[in-house]
């Protein structure tokens, strides 16, 4: 059976191989930088430092979640919203892809949002990318936030937790229409899906990522459907699971 890490590096250009299996065999202890034949470079942090590079590395280009299910024409594709950016490999997924497209890309852990920034810089990209060290809401506050590596969240009132801010993503945005949106904020998905304005950023394909239980799925579910889109679901692993959703073309903004 082929392991996952030899999985991985089957994605790697030739040059890159021998120091990504250098750093399996080590134990990760160092920071390593490999190239994807496809294109984009990675720098994968050890997991001492308390992250999840690999494990997000692995998510996005090994089993592609946000490979669009359904041909998506690149030249349609002008404006990306990036909710819960992380390390910024969706970014780079993105950018690759859509080589006319910029990106809105918000991402409140400091620890993720500073290695996010290092990793479009590192690939010549961050000119094409508004980076917000903040989280995604309905609403601008200071917020605390759990230190959880990639699924960190905001914690209730009064929690003891790393500081940080939120921005209303309909106050940011404007009157910005979004063609692609990806929404994998922890729980904070919700809020944004089911505020009025919603309807009025337009956005044409939306990828998401639901977290809590059936009962939020079902809900979300709905709602997408109440907004005249079709949602696919990807996978459902009951707490948690992912579901691409596309606009009826005679659906959108008022």
């Amino acid at each position: 059976m082929t392991s996952p890490s030899s999985s991985f590096a089957r994605l790697l250009t030739p040059d890159s191989l021998p120091r990504y299996l250098l750093w399996q065999l080590t134990g990760r202890r160092d920071t390593v930088a490999v190239r994807l034949r496809d294109g984009p470079k990675l720098l994968l942090r050890p997991r001492s430092a308390g992250n999840n590079d690999y494990g997000v590395a692995y998510e996005v280009f090994l089993h592609r979640h946000y490979d669009c299910p359904r041909p998506l024409p690149a030249q349609s594709i002008r404006r990306i919203l990036d909710l819960g950016a992380n390390v910024g490999f969706s970014c780079l997924w993105w950018l690759t892809r859509f080589p006319g497209a910029e990106v809105i890309a918000l991402e409140p852990h400091p620890n993720h949002f500073a290695q996010c920034r290092v990793n479009l810089s590192t690939n010549g990209l961050l000119p094409r990318v508004e980076l917000h060290q903040a989280a995604a809401g309905t609403e601008t506050r200071h917020i605390m936030l759990s230190d959880a590596g990639s699924s960190s969240s905001v914690l209730a009132h009064g929690t003891a937790g790393i500081e940080a801010e939120m921005l209303d993503v309909f106050d940011l945005l404007g009157d910005q229409c979004i063609d692609l949106m990806k929404l994998d904020i922890e729980g904070g998905e919700y809020a944004i899906l089911d505020d009025a304005r919603f309807p009025a950023l337009g956005v044409k394909y939306l990828v998401m990522e639901w977290h809590g239980g059936p009962e939020r799925r079902d809900h979300s579910l709905q709602r997408f459907c109440s907004l005249g889109y079709e949602p696919l679901v990807m996978f459902d692993h009951g707490s948690q699971g992912m579901v691409w959703a596309f606009l009826h073309p005679s659906a959108g903004a008022d």
